[in-house]
């Protein structure tokens, strides 16, 4: 069999994996001369729980997100193999609730009871050895030092992976993939599920077409809506793409002073602690500058000028002051490498996240939609790639 996988970012390459796995023989297409170079390396790397998820009231996305989070570690170790237990973890995420939240603080304790409830049914362990994942504590206002703009804070047991590691790890194990054809600098146009051919722009050469494949399957970021129109899967429904920045810093500090936190619920922010250095900060009403509900976004930069950096970097660290007391002198403290860096985000739905009504409150409605030997996956968020991996496997090698 022999399958061609649209996007070399963390769903594509997990999907090449798999199916390589199962003997299938992959062609694995990438725009950008390298692998896992977008999104899938810019982002936090929450492992999601389902918490930040509260306002979907009918758990539905929570439940979504703990089994992705329960498959992430294992998949990826049977991927990567040992390597995989090297990647840095963080410290166990802190929900802050903002007083300007979506919903209030005893609201959002009933839902996160609701969750750990739902977790508790399930087998533990799975999550980074985690026996009890679902743990949520209410903090004391003694047992806290964050600031003014916090109304309660929640400990819970969730935590992140640093993308950046994962990402350079998955792209060796592809590269050493005898199952696995690499074709980089390769832009897919159009899809041709009928002849079960895509049609390729190289930066190189002329475009033209390649196949037949068994199988087709679309699992770009940026692009996905645009190449499933050319295939006749169209969405019947509103989608966003936003682009959001971030700071990754490296200060030198005592750690213990910025924990890793969510500010929840809305538009507001994280600071997470990868254990081994490295910082991610994020302000979204800050970071977040870039909007389009066509079918192909702008081609935002990953890293914008060094201007707009210096601004973004500014607005988020005087925001989230507010959160975490002396962040802003611990990050600009030298010596402290900042770099402010982004990545795409597509979501269903087309208003904010300041918008309780927004759909981007839900994640539950992603995955993996097929017409013939054509797939599509929506990725959702980067906790469910494996778990969505494992399925179009399953699909493809079961027709």
């Amino acid at each position: 069999m022999r399958v061609a996988v649209i996007g070399a970012g963390i769903q594509g390459t997990c999907v090449a994996m798999e199916l390589a796995d199962r003997g299938v023989s992959v062609d694995l297409f990438e725009s950008n001369p390298s692998l896992m170079d977008e999104a899938s390396r810019q982002n936090e790397g929450k492992i999601h729980l389902g918490f930040v998820y509260a306002n979907d009231p009918s758990l539905r996305t929570a439940e979504l997100m703990y089994r992705g989070a329960r498959e992430f570690a294992p998949l990826m170790r049977r991927w990567l193999g040992t390597e995989f237990d090297q990647i840095p973890v963080s410290t166990s995420f802190n929900y802050a609730v903002h007083r300007d939240s979506l919903l209030s603080a005893d609201q959002l304790h009933e839902v996160y009871r609701r969750i750990s409830s739902m977790m508790g049914e399930e087998p533990t362990g799975s999550y980074f050895g985690i026996e009890d994942p679902g743990t949520v504590i209410r903090l004391e206002d003694s047992d806290h030092d964050y600031g003014p703009a916090v109304d309660t804070v929640f400990h819970t047991r969730e935590v992140a992976v640093n993308p950046g590691p994962v990402a350079d790890l998955i792209t060796k194990r592809v590269l050493d993939n005898d199952g696995i054809q690499i074709l980089t600098g390769a832009t897919v146009t159009a899809v041709d599920p009928g002849l079960r051919l895509i049609h390729v722009s190289t930066s190189g050469g002329a475009p033209g077409s390649r196949g037949p494949y068994d199988h087709i399957v679309n699992c770009t970021w940026g692009g996905r809506p645009a190449i499933d129109a050319t295939a006749g899967l169209v969405l019947d429904r509103t989608w966003t793409f936003r682009m959001k920045y971030f700071l990754l810093a490296t200060p030198r500090f005592d750690q213990r002073s910025l924990p890793s936190t969510t500010v929840v619920l809305g538009g507001f922010g994280d600071v997470v602690d990868y254990g081994d250095g490295d910082f991610y900060l994020s302000w979204y009403p800050s970071g977040r500058l870039g909007w389009s509900t066509d079918l192909t976004p702008p081609r935002w930069p990953s890293r914008p000028d060094p201007v707009e950096a210096t601004e973004i970097a500014r607005k988020t660290l005087e925001n989230l002051e507010l959160v975490v007391p002396g962040i802003s002198e611990a990050i600009t403290r030298s010596p402290t490498a900042v770099e402010v860096r982004g990545g795409v985000i597509y979501s269903l739905g087309n208003s904010d996240v300041d918008d309780p009504a927004s759909e981007f409150h839900k994640r539950s409605e992603v995955g993996l939609r097929s017409l013939g030997a054509y797939h599509s996956v929506d990725t959702g968020k980067y906790t469910t790639a494996p778990l969505f991996a494992v399925e179009t496997a399953d699909r493809v090698t079961s027709t």
